[in-house]
């Protein structure tokens, strides 16, 4: 070590913690204010205008999701749905000497019709367009398989 590095140190360790090491709260921290939520401009602007709905069409179980066109497509999206398309038909047909389990493939398929409507407007066109084209590829098969 050098001579400069010998002498006092000028840094200052501060305990921030708000819980001692039994976990009760110390006295001498003051308590945190929760800060405001931040809304989004659009919504801060229309507080509560959303169209009313049409009770002469039925709502659908299950939408096609909303493809935005400006979003890159992700391929690590791609191959989660691939991944599951190909567990859903293993277990759909029997494969790698199991045999068909249409109830866990029913399960996988739901798993990816979730996924469907979770994500609806936060994926690119090609994502919406395949995740849509697989569900129901899916949907065929098993049909077919279990008349």
């Amino acid at each position: 070590m050098s001579e400069r590095d010998e002498g006092p140190s000028k840094i200052k360790v501060v305990d921030r913690r708000r819980f001692d090491g039994s976990g009760d709260p110390r006295p001498d921290v003051p308590k945190a204010e929760p800060k405001p939520v931040a809304r989004p401009a659009r919504e801060a602007a229309e507080p509560a205008a959303r169209p009313a709905k049409d009770p002469s069409k039925p709502e659908t179980a299950s939408r096609a999701p909303e493809p935005q066109p400006g979003k890159k497509t992700s391929p690590l999206f791609l191959d989660l749905v691939a991944g599951l398309a190909q567990q859903a038909e293993i277990l759909m047909t029997g494969g790698q000497g199991m045999p068909a389990q249409p109830a866990e493939s029913q399960r996988v398929i739901e798993y990816l019709a979730m996924l469907e409507s979770k994500t609806t407007g936060n994926l690119s066109t090609e994502e919406a367009q395949i995740l849509s084209n697989v569900i129901f590829q899916l949907r065929s098969l098993f049909l077919q398989k279990n008349k």
